[in-house]
């Protein structure tokens, strides 16, 4: 990893940590740093996904963490599709991979929703994206005999019995 990454990144860190962090002082440690803006965003993207990765550890996303990911964008511009269009590999994997946990016992509690519906909206993604991730592991829970209405999922009346004529 290059140092003036580490270092210029470091140095916005502190200053959020300390609370003095705002537009005005990250523009400043990137001048000066003579880092451009289109390389600091994948680092920022980078960043933030690493606190989400952390934040998702324990299955769930607090108020507080949901509006840390929030202050965190909007402090490093980050755009609406900015993570699905740069990291969209492991969005894909981080998504797939608590939906698997989510969907384990083939039966959607109301805090694994609200899990679902964060995810979604921490990723920028629309309600039809989500969605469908969530049919790859919810058709396997079909397939096993869940009952739909379950599983906090929309399948079209075709992909519904299409999935059921394979069983």
């Amino acid at each position: 990893m290059p140092e003036t990454f580490c270092t210029y990144l470091q140095e916005i860190c502190d200053g959020i940590a300390g609370e003095k962090a705002g537009k005005p002082g990250v523009a400043k440690i990137l001048i000066s740093y003579g880092v451009h803006k289109s390389v600091a965003t994948v680092d920022f993207l980078n960043l933030i996904f690493a606190y989400i990765e952390i934040a998702l550890e324990n299955e769930k996303l607090t108020d507080d963490e949901k509006n840390n990911i929030k202050f965190l964008k909007n402090l490093f511009h980050i755009q609406h599709g900015d993570f699905y269009y740069d990291n969209k590999w492991d969005v894909e994997k981080t998504i797939l991979g608590h939906l698997s946990k989510i969907y384990a016992d083939d039966f959607i509690t109301e805090e694994e929703a609200e899990l679902k519906s964060a995810i979604q909206e921490i990723f920028d993604l629309t309600y039809d994206q989500m969605n469908d991730y969530a049919k790859i592991k919810a058709a396997l829970s079909i397939k096993k005999g869940a009952d739909p209405k379950d599983l906090d999922i929309f399948f079209t009346y075709e992909e519904y019995f299409k999935l059921k004529s394979k069983n």
